[in-house]
This record gives C-alpha cells, structure tokens and sequence, in this order.
C-alpha cells in the first residue's frame, strides 16, 4: 500500500514526501537527536605507534592497547566516525587549530591542552612510567625519579609531548638538561641509540614492543624502573572544540 500511495501524481513536493514518510511507517521516519544516525562524523587521527595504535591492511581499523576500548565503545553507540593514520605533531595541530570534527586518540589531559579543546572519558590506563636508558649511561634500576632527573645522563623527550601533569613539572624545572626531539617514538629511540641522549621516559609496555620490533635496540638500551614512579595518567581522545559534547558524552557513557 505505501509503495501505491507514493506514486499518487500530481501532489506538490513537500505534501508528497510527507504522505511516502507516513506510508512507509515509523521505521523509516527521521533520526531524532538521540539516535546515533544523527551525530555528525568524527575523524579519529591515531599514529603508528605499538603497540598502542598498529595501523592494519587495506581499509580495516586499527588495533592496540588504547584502539581497541575505543572501539568496542563506538561499536555499541554506532557514533558515526572514520579512522586516520597522522603523525602525532600534526594531530596536535589539526585538534588545536583546525576546524573540523577531529579527535586524536590517546592523548594525555593537561591544562594548556584542556584550554584548546576538549577531553573523552578515559581510554587505557597504562602502567607506571618507567624509561629506556643506554646501557652504558650512570642510571640503574630502582633510582628515583629525580635522582634519573638530576644524573648527569642526559634526558630526552619529545617536542610538544606530555608525560602527564607531575614528570611534566619536574622536567620543566630543568630545561638546560633537557634534549627535545621532534620525530616518533623510533625516532627518538634511534637518537638514544646514536648518542644524543642517555634517556627517555617511556611506558614498560612500549619500551617492549619497541625492542620487539628491532632486536638490535637490545645490544644499546634497556627498560630501567624507578622506585618511585609517577601516578598513573590515562589517555584521551583529544577533540577540538568543535566535535559535539553529545558526540563525547554518549562515548562516554559506553566507556564507563
């Protein structure tokens, strides 16, 4: 019968379409604001990092330790959204300061950040900070942390990284000691191996990968705890201010 009566002539355009949306029935009416039909598409910006983001053949979404909450919680939402392999430097810049409906996934929360855009419910929380040394610099393991930070071993981090709000604090309170590099995490572990540096904080369970994905790290650099390590941080998704807070809140929920 709706099929008949949306070929009824003759009838003005708006008055047609409102008789086919009655006729064909309440399955097929509009999304409400509540529905996930209705929320606009996210794009989720994630590096190729292990084994937190680990980029997979063809068009198949990504997978890792922080990948894999998120997408059990976008599974049973059905948020609209789309994956992007970016480097983190410019999923900085893309959240900060574009305007598009974007998210970097795996962020920490700090102030300035939190100033610029906006926060998800937490994604992974990982293990206790730790770092990855040369084997022939003056650190050891169960050092503190400000003992590994006042050693005349020569720290390295990342340009524009946040380690969360505590070893953030403490780096900042010597930055003649500090050598920033702006390259990934394998990057950054070819400029240990290089001489550059002597440390880097880093997670245990990333320190393993990496040394995983080329064996030749181990001859140069090993996973070092301190005894008195810094709390745990979660990570994010990072969004600009323009993604919807109903987009972030229903995530949320379905993280919880």
């Amino acid at each position: 019968m709706g099929g008949r009566l949306c070929r009824i002539a003759g009838l003005p355009a708006v008055r047609f379409a409102a008789v086919c949306l009655l006729a064909l029935g309440p399955g097929l009416a509009p999304a409400t604001g509540t529905e996930p039909a209705s929320q606009p598409t996210v794009e989720l910006l994630y590096q190729d990092r292990p084994p937190y983001y680990m980029p997979q053949p063809g068009r198949q979404p990504p997978q890792g330790l922080v990948i894999e909450p998120l997408r059990r919680a976008l599974e049973r939402t059905g948020l609209p959204h789309r994956w992007a392999l970016t480097p983190a430097a410019r999923q900085l810049l893309m959240v900060e300061n574009g305007e598009h409906l974007v998210c970097g996934v795996g962020w920490f929360r700090n102030p300035a950040r939190e100033a610029r855009g906006q926060f998800s419910a937490p994604l992974y929380r990982g293990q206790h900070v730790a770092m990855i040394a040369r084997r022939d610099a003056p650190l050891h393991e169960g050092m503190s942390l400000r003992e590994a930070l006042d050693s005349p071993a020569r720290m390295l981090v990342k340009q524009g990284y946040s380690y969360g709000a505590e070893l953030d604090a403490l780096i900042a309170e010597r930055p003649g000691r500090v050598t920033q590099g702006s390259g990934e995490v394998g990057q950054l572990l070819r400029m240990l191996q290089a001489g550059h540096a002597d440390w880097m904080p880093a997670a245990p369970e990333e320190v393993q990968a990496q040394l995983l994905r080329d064996a030749s790290r181990e001859k140069t650099l090993q996973l070092l705890h301190f005894s008195d390590p810094p709390v745990i941080v979660p990570r994010h998704l990072y969004c600009n201010k323009a993604v919807p807070a109903a987009w972030l809140e229903r995530l949320g929920t379905a993280l919880r």
